[in-house]
């Protein structure tokens, strides 16, 4: 079925993910220049471990709007390179958003501690080997985000006020 705009689900969906997203790369780096003992330090924490894990399931629910609900076509004025290229980046933003959570979950062993003081239980046991690991792939995966999503707007940007096609209005 051809529709002209993504379906509302989708649209807010996209916009409340992205807005977390951003706002958890601003948070996770500015906890990153603190140190466990300064005022604050396990609050930010515990924030960003529970929008960290809110994140997840929204990311499910984005995921299962991108593979059952309607979506409008790519503009076809794309080449096959911008079209594989929007293809890549709409799939890792989809995933992503999933994968970063998870690799927080399971990088946190048995210190997961999220807002109120919460403890949630450890599903998997890890070696600190392959939780080091883990939180090496949260981090890289979110600057990889941080870019593709800032470059993603971006090209909606430039579809909509050079190319004036209605790529962006698909979204709003």
């Amino acid at each position: 079925m051809a529709v002209d705009k993504y379906p509302l689900a989708t649209r807010w969906l996209h916009r409340i993910i992205a807005l977390l997203v951003f706002a958890m790369i601003g948070l996770g780096w500015y906890i990153s220049g603190l140190e466990y003992e300064d005022d604050g330090y396990q609050f930010l924490r515990q924030l960003h471990r529970t929008i960290g894990l809110a994140l997840f399931p929204l990311g499910l629910a984005h995921l299962y709007a991108h593979a059952y609900l309607p979506r409008p076509e790519l503009v076809a004025t794309l080449t096959p390179n911008q079209y594989l290229l929007a293809k890549l980046v709409h799939y890792f933003l989809l995933y992503v958003v999933i994968a970063i959570p998870v690799a927080g979950y399971l990088m946190s062993g048995d210190n997961l501690v999220i807002l109120g003081g919460y403890k949630l239980p450890m599903l998997v046991e890890l070696s600190k080997g392959v939780r080091k690991t883990l939180f090496e792939i949260h981090e890289l995966l979110a600057w990889l985000t941080l870019v593709i999503a800032a470059l993603h707007a971006a090209a909606a940007l430039k579809h909509h006020f050079v190319d004036k096609d209605d790529t962006l209005k698909k979204m709003l």
